[in-house]
């Protein structure tokens, strides 16, 4: 045998392995160069992006014989957007060149808070707001689509569209808790019920959250247990979850997929995500509960920006996601006419004619958020702005002391010892009134925000010290 043989050979099946994928690789479809071109920037994932852009575009087809290709714009969560976007409008207002756009269409999802309380507010100067958004004219959605869309105009106390037409809601979104059944079974758990089932010793180092200063929707969720749960009883409950957090991750996606893994026993998640990952791995390994004494519903919304360079195109889109026929696409299951053709979304649409016997019986998830839905307390405030910074200081910038000082706490046998702990584990170096006039003082002082972290930082720090050098 030559000496070159084992060396052909060897050739021969690397370019085998090459190949093959080549060879076996579908053909893609051709782009239509005839195609209308939108882009949209979003922190959907992929399935979504997939199905909307494949129903929009047959929609489309079929309502003017165009077709259309989306350029999505996906760059991260919420808070990645939010830094784009008033970034690049920041600039163009300095040059008096907002209405010229920054080359997107539409911004689609981040919650109704991301639209109302930053993005229609937009950029400010002197004082002045300068919005990013762009309203559709009566003339473009007239008050019988409105009507028929949004015969009541909220859910519970939260608005489904804006007063002054900026943004639309599409679906609704509500929050919770996913887990893994395999982990609580182990554990002697039950299944979760409510937010403070997770403050539980049993699940410490085992429970995934996510950043809030990079996920809007896990903000809505700390914001949430906050206003339901009252100040008090609010912060105890979100510093204990945090003691047994396992990470905090970037994306809130990442959170469910990691518990139906059993990297995590349970994690806090959106609905969606919870629900889709509990699909894919079967219901007996992991399962997602939207917790009955503290659940939000809010509008998870569309907008038009400012300057968009096919505005007509992108008033069609919003006006297909409100129709019956996009509404579908979110909540019917994947096979069934208007329904999704890969991926399941699980997404309750907004639209209340959705929840009819005949149109529930397509459904993945035969759930009416309308009936869930509870209103606030009256009089409570949102924390939504000032939850990354307090979240860093008191856990994440700290995590590793938070929870050496919780796991001293719950294994000190000395009662009236632990009960002083527990009294320093749960200070705050602020109070209710306080915290809320955060956002002012930080928007007159570039230096605010960043002192109060690095005090508030240093105070929980010594606590938490403190805490442990009386265990030892």
């Amino acid at each position: 045998m030559s000496e070159w043989t084992p060396r052909l050979v060897i050739l021969g099946l690397l370019a085998l392995i090459l190949g093959v994928p080549l060879v076996l690789h579908p053909t893609s479809a051709a782009v239509d160069p005839e195609a209308l071109k939108l882009v949209i920037i979003t922190p959907h994932n992929e399935q979504i992006r997939y199905e909307i852009e494949r129903a929009f575009d047959k929609w489309h087809q079929a309502k003017t014989g165009k077709r259309v290709v989306i350029d999505w714009r996906a760059i991260g969560g919420t808070s990645d957007i939010e830094r784009q976007l008033l970034s690049e409008y920041a600039a163009l207002l300095d040059h008096d060149r907002m209405d010229d756009g920054a080359g997107y269409d539409l911004v689609f999802g981040g919650g109704d808070y991301f639209f109302n309380s930053t993005l229609k507010p937009g950029v400010k100067r002197d004082g002045k707001p300068h919005t990013v958004l762009s309203p559709i004219s009566p003339e473009d959605f007239d008050d019988a689509m409105l009507a028929e869309v949004y015969p009541d105009p909220t859910i519970a106390d939260v608005r489904l569209y804006d007063k002054d037409r900026m943004w639309w809601g599409v679906v609704l979104s509500s929050f919770g808790i996913a887990y893994n059944n395999d982990l609580l079974k182990n554990a002697g758990l039950a299944e979760p019920q409510t937010w403070s089932d997770l403050n539980d010793f049993r699940y410490f180092r085992l429970v995934a959250l996510a950043d809030p200063s990079h996920s809007g929707s896990i903000r809505v969720t700390y914001d949430a247990i906050l206003q339901r749960y009252g100040w008090e009883r609010g912060w105890r409950t979100l510093r204990r979850v945090c003691a047994n957090a396992r990470y905090f991750a970037a994306s809130s996606s990442k959170v469910p997929v990691d518990v139906s893994q059993g990297e995590a026993m349970a994690g806090m998640c959106i609905d969606f995500y919870g629900r889709y990952q509990a699909q894919v791995v079967g219901a007996e390994r992991m399962g997602y509960v939207a917790p009955a004494d503290a659940t939000v519903v809010t509008p998870d919304p569309v907008a038009v920006l400012r300057g968009a360079p096919h505005r007509e195109l992108a008033v069609d889109f919003v006006r297909f996601l409100l129709s019956t026929q996009g509404q579908r696409l979110w909540c019917y299951r994947r096979g069934e006419p208007d329904g999704p053709e890969q991926f399941e979304l699980r997404r309750p649409p907004v639209r209340r004619d959705m929840y009819t016997p005949d149109e529930m019986a397509s459904m993945t998830d035969k759930v009416n958020p309308y009936l869930i839905a509870k209103p606030k307390p009256e009089g409570t405030p949102s924390y939504f702005m000032v939850l990354p910074t307090v979240l860093h200081a008191m856990a994440m910038d700290v995590h590793e002391d938070l929870r050496t000082a919780w796991m001293a706490i719950c294994r000190e046998k000395d009662a009236a010892r632990r009960d002083s702990m527990i009294t320093l584990f749960d200070r705050l170096p602020f109070t209710q009134e306080e915290l809320l006039g955060s956002p002012a003082r930080w928007k007159s002082d570039p230096d605010a925000q960043t002192n109060d972290r690095l005090a508030w930082t240093q105070f929980f720090r010594d606590n938490y010290h403190e805490i442990i050098g009386m265990a030892r």
